[in-house]
């Protein structure tokens, strides 16, 4: 039986240094997180802010969005997203969070920006972090959710 040994890097800093850990991996509030730019499509700027840190060391991150356009922000309101975005031909694939603590059960949502529409793709517990997505043309998308998993979708 082998001993296992706990230490809080931020508080040991020839630790920090030695791991090249430049901040703690996971933060305890977010209450001075501030918006950020993350994106831009068309004439749309995506900001986003840190909410909470999940999984084993914080690799998972979870944001607030919001951006200029006041109907967008309406779709944003209350709802929690990953690092996850790709922009489609009439929108943007999103992660979306069902809570700030609900990591890994998240949906793959498609908004589209025409009509402001919010298409819940598919429910998830996709602990995979790593989402990308593959334009095959004609309106068709694949969104890999996992090494062995993907979603086919078509915007049309």
């Amino acid at each position: 039986m082998g001993i296992v040994m706990w230490a809080d890097t931020a508080s040991i800093p020839s630790l920090r240094q030695a791991l090249n850990v430049s901040r703690p991996f996971m933060k305890l509030n977010y209450n001075s997180e501030k918006y950020e730019f993350w994106t831009s499509m068309k004439s749309t700027n995506f900001e986003r802010k840190l909410e909470n840190e999940t999984a084993f060391d914080g690799i998972v991150k979870i944001y607030s969005l919001k951006s200029n356009d006041t109907k967008l922000n309406t779709l944003f309101d209350g709802k929690y997203f990953g690092d996850f975005i790709f922009l489609s031909d009439t929108g943007i694939f999103l992660r979306m969070f069902k809570s700030k603590t609900s990591w890994p059960n998240t949906k793959l949502i498609h908004i589209d920006l025409d009509n402001y529409s919010l298409d819940e793709v598919i429910d998830t517990s996709s602990s995979w972090n790593i989402w990308t997505a593959n334009d095959l043309g004609y309106g068709k998308f694949t969104i890999n959710i996992s090494p062995t998993e993907k979603v086919e979708y078509s915007t049309y």
